[in-house]
């Protein structure tokens, strides 16, 4: 993968300096059941795609709300992705916050996921010049939190150049807040999974960590 071509300068200079730069309009399906481990998901949808919104610190993050209808144990977490850095993946920030009426409340969990407990496949679509890939966390202390509504917040450490969460139109308001500096609404929805099963881990991912001992 290749850092920023022109035409990804241009657009983020064209756009804003906190996104890869707007792409169009989009819709995305209904969160799923919570069946076969699914405790709530914004899906991927490449039609759709409107934006990936920085999310490289520290500078950046990125936040989006979420509702559990039944109580869960987070133990994975699915997002997708741009990176201008060719050398990832990155150690990632997670964090979960209280929602109060709609807007970011108080943090009640965080954890960074080392790069190693992360496993990444790409989706076969590109835009910006760059390729978009799913990303898929390992979390070593999932919380178990009870039905309601939360804030999903993550920031890609170490990243020498961009990192972007993907994003479309927002459909499920209110809209994803963007840490730069200081946290503020973007008009967004962010593309993301909770689950309550392990990500099945490659073969090179094992590596990762086995090599990290």
């Amino acid at each position: 993968m290749k850092i920023f071509s022109i035409l990804l300068i241009v657009s983020a200079i064209a756009f804003a300096d906190t996104d890869f730069g707007y792409v169009g309009s989009g819709d995305i399906s209904s969160p799923a059941s919570s069946a076969d481990g699914t405790l709530y998901e914004q899906p991927y949808d490449f039609p759709n795609l409107s934006n990936g919104i920085f999310v490289n610190g520290p500078q950046f993050a990125g936040a989006d709300n979420f509702t559990l209808a039944a109580s869960g144990w987070i133990r994975s977490i699915t997002f997708w992705t741009v990176f201008s850095d060719p050398a990832h993946p990155f150690d990632i920030a997670v964090e979960l916050y209280f929602d109060n009426s709609g807007v970011m409340g108080s943090l009640i969990w965080g954890e960074t996921v080392p790069a190693a407990y992360q496993t990444e496949t790409l989706t076969g679509d590109t835009q910006w010049g760059l390729d978009l890939w799913r990303s898929d966390l390992q979390l070593q202390m999932g919380p178990i939190f009870p039905a309601g509504d939360y804030w999903l917040a993550m920031s890609v450490l170490g990243s020498s150049q961009s990192a972007g969460w993907l994003v479309c139109d927002p459909t499920y308001p209110p809209d994803m807040y963007q840490y730069d500096n200081s946290w503020g609404t973007v008009p967004y929805d962010g593309w993301f999974g909770l689950y309550d099963h392990d990500v099945a881990i490659s073969r090179t991912t094992w590596g990762n960590i086995k090599n990290s001992f």
